[in-house]
């Protein structure tokens, strides 16, 4: 209850857990929320286009976005004290009552100003499975790896570009949740032969999305990036203190964006996948 609602909220959850036994634990829960149809300061300066700010307007008589998500998840070890193989899924499905959508790039008749409006679309829908996978093969060796697959899509296409107000002949719609990958993943290999030394190699899969140029008028489905990472630490212990000295790579591959712009004519929105290129790194820290 706030003195700046009308009515009360009233958002009720509840969850279950089952221990089938002293490996296995069931999950289960349902729950509701909303997300209040509040102009953020965020929006009033995060988007150019052509060097000219892009502002958020609330369409008239919005109202709240409203959610209900149903979960069953599993939880699964080996061995309950020193587990060697570990394993958890979850499946989950949301159901979205008047989602939030943003219309293409407007510009304004009085002043020639650039702006979206913020409105609600018919309803939405998101249904996922996550799941991830433990293996220690040896006390030295930690392997861990997992998989999220989402497919979100909103009721009706909703238009994400219209040039038509402005002499073009470009609409673009689309039910695609934007810069949203279906599929993404991780993996990770640790490697602690003593106390001196650890490693690590990483990998990170962002899957294909749909991403929207609003300088060229283009619905782009991008390619999918495999960011690879690794690095060494050396420890180095003294008494009760502890000197550390790690290097290593990021994104070795150098998994990112081709065609980001740039400019004073670009679409600052129009931004994908991995955000940072290849790098090396070296760092040393001491803690006392």
């Amino acid at each position: 209850k706030s003195s700046e609602l009308d009515d009360v909220v009233f958002s009720p959850r509840i969850a279950l857990a089952f221990q089938a036994n002293e490996r296995t634990k069931w999950r289960a829960g349902i729950s509701t929320g909303f997300r209040a149809p509040e102009l953020f300061s965020e929006d009033l300066h995060v988007d150019t286009l052509g060097a000219d700010p892009v502002r958020i307007r609330n369409a008239d008589g919005l109202t709240e976005e409203k959610a209900v998500t149903a979960m069953l998840g599993v939880d699964w070890r080996s061995d309950p004290a020193s587990p060697r193989w570990s394993f958890d899924a979850t499946a989950s499905y949301t159901d979205l009552e008047g989602a939030f959508v943003l219309s293409g790039i407007q510009r304004d008749p009085r002043d020639g100003s650039l702006y979206q409006t913020r409105s609600n679309a018919s309803g939405s829908r998101v249904a996922g499975v996550e799941a991830n996978l433990g293996w220690q093969p040896a006390e030295a060796w930690r392997i861990t790896a997992g998989v999220a697959w989402y497919h979100s899509r909103y009721d009706k296409a909703q238009v994400v570009f219209d040039d038509t107000g402005d002499g073009g002949n470009t609409m673009i719609a689309s039910r695609h949740y934007l810069k949203t990958p279906e599929w993404s993943g991780l993996a990770q290999a640790i490697w602690t032969p003593s106390e001196a030394w650890d490693a690590y190699v990483g990998l990170k899969y962002t899957g294909r999305m749909y991403a929207l140029n609003n300088s060229t008028g283009m619905l782009k489905h991008t390619p999918d990036f495999w960011v690879v990472d690794a690095g060494v630490t050396r420890h180095f212990h003294f008494d009760e203190n502890e000197f550390d000295v790690s290097f290593g790579v990021k994104n070795l591959f150098d998994q990112r964006q081709k065609d980001l712009e740039v400019g004073a004519s670009r679409d600052s929105d129009y931004v994908y996948g991995p955000r940072f290129a290849r790098s090396v790194y070296a760092s040393v820290r001491y803690s006392f």
